[in-house]
């Protein structure tokens, strides 16, 4: 004969092996099928000025690239470097590979839309610098290889790879 205690911790060893099962392919699916982070103020990120390395609370590099019509767009070098009074803004470059600095107080949803305003270029659904969608040509923006509609909205964490291609349709 089975004893009781034997029967109710093998039913609490199956019940906690089916619940851990649960979580685990709900986290699997959560990280599958969640909605892309909600960007913080882009203007509000664009305008923090870090002054010195004395305030930073995180620093990370997503990566830049930005094709025209086949062509590979440089990004400036020191973009967000002694700018408008500012020494350094939050979002900023330091050289010409698109790597892009992101030092700031605090953990923020960067958007992309941040480092065009600190650039003065502009980056939407319908434009890239000053190429525009038209009939013929169209905008298509990745993120490490997926394709995304948050365009601007775009958040870009460490070492992630922002590409925005203006081509023919």
């Amino acid at each position: 004969m089975i004893r009781r205690e034997t029967m109710d911790a093998t039913r609490a060893a199956m019940i906690g092996g089916i619940a851990f099962t649960v979580i685990l392919v709900g986290a699997v699916l959560w990280d599958e099928f969640a909605p892309p982070p909600i960007a913080d103020d882009a203007q509000e990120i664009a305008d923090f000025c870090l002054g010195d390395h004395s305030n930073i609370g995180v620093h990370y590099h997503p990566i830049l690239e930005i094709v025209i019509n086949e062509q590979q767009i440089s990004i400036p070098a020191n973009t967000g470097i002694n700018q408008d009074g500012c020494s350094m803004r939050g979002v900023h470059t330091h050289d010409s590979t698109g790597k892009i600095h992101v030092e700031m107080d605090k953990k923020y949803n960067v958007p992309i839309e941040s480092f065009f305003i600190v650039w003065g270029e502009t980056f939407n659904e319908n434009q890239i610098l000053d190429y525009v969608v038209d009939e013929e040509h169209e905008i298509i923006v990745t993120l490490d290889g997926e394709r995304v509609y948050t365009y601007e909205d775009t958040v870009v964490d460490d070492q992630e790879v922002l590409r925005i291609e203006y081509r023919e349709k």
